[in-house]
């Protein structure tokens, strides 16, 4: 199944350089990988999700429920890391006398 198969039957499309990767993992049960191609060889994972077949018809419903949810957790990550950021900047000590 290509990118374009994938966003057609409901996944939600990903940025230029990203795709989807679904594989096995490490028990044998399959997950998506949302992952950055690199610029001279191979992709770096940016987040996954695994294939939950219990509220879904059919495999291919599922492994799009997956495409979902792992945008919705890169969505969640990048909020995370903002915050974060904000957060950071505070970092040193904060003299009470000045103003």
């Amino acid at each position: 199944m290509s990118m374009a198969q994938l966003v057609a039957a409901g996944a939600p499309e990903l940025p230029e350089g990203w795709f989807y990767r679904v594989r096995e993992d490490r028990f044998g049960w399959p997950e998506v990988e949302i992952r950055e191609q690199r610029k001279r060889f191979g992709s770096r994972q940016l987040t996954y999700a695994l294939v939950r077949f219990e509220e879904h018809e059919n495999g291919e419903a599922a492994v799009v429920a997956a495409c979902v949810k792992a945008c919705a957790r890169l969505q969640e990550d990048d909020e995370h890391r903002r915050k974060m950021r904000g957060a950071l900047s505070f970092i040193g000590d904060h003299d009470p006398r000045e103003k």
